[in-house]
C-alpha cells in the first residue's frame, strides 16, 4: 500500500513538472493605463499627491510637496493629472499602461474648464 501511494505521488510530481503554465492574456496598453487612472482617481487627495510627489522626484524635478492635483486632458489616450508643488512649479503626470508615469515639466494639458497653471 505504501509503495502504491509513493508511486502515485511520484507520478503526480512528474506530471506537474511537465505541465505548461496557463496562457497569459495579452495586455491591452490602453486598458491598463485606464485602470491606473481609475486607481489614482479613487485615492484620497493626500494619497494621490503622495504618489505624484514620488513620480516628480523620481523624474529628478524640483518639488518638495504637492499642494494640490486635478485631472488633466488625456495625453495620447493615457490619463493625465496636473500636480501643483509648494514652490509654484506645475507638472503634468501622464499615467502609462505599464504602471509607470511620465512627468512633464509644466502643465501641458489642463482638463476642460480648468485653469492652466504653466511656468
Amino acid at each position: 500500500m505504501i509503495r502504491t501511494v509513493a508511486a502515485a505521488a511520484a507520478a503526480l510530481v512528474l506530471a506537474a513538472c511537465n505541465s505548461s503554465p496557463p496562457p497569459v492574456a495579452p495586455v491591452n496598453e490602453a486598458d491598463s493605463a485606464a485602470a491606473s487612472g481609475n486607481q489614482i482617481a479613487a485615492l484620497p487627495e493626500g494619497s494621490r499627491n503622495g504618489v505624484f510627489i514620488r513620480a516628480i522626484r523620481d523624474a529628478n524635478q524640483d518639488c518638495q510637496h504637492v499642494d494640490s492635483s486635478e485631472p488633466a486632458a488625456p495625453q495620447r489616450g493615457n490619463p493625465a493629472w496636473t500636480a501643483h508643488c509648494d514652490n509654484g512649479a506645475t507638472y503634468t503626470i501622464v499615467l502609462t499602461g505599464n504602471g509607470g508615469a511620465t512627468v512633464v515639466n509644466g502643465a501641458v494639458a489642463p482638463a476642460p474648464g480648468a485653469a492652466a497653471n504653466t511656468q
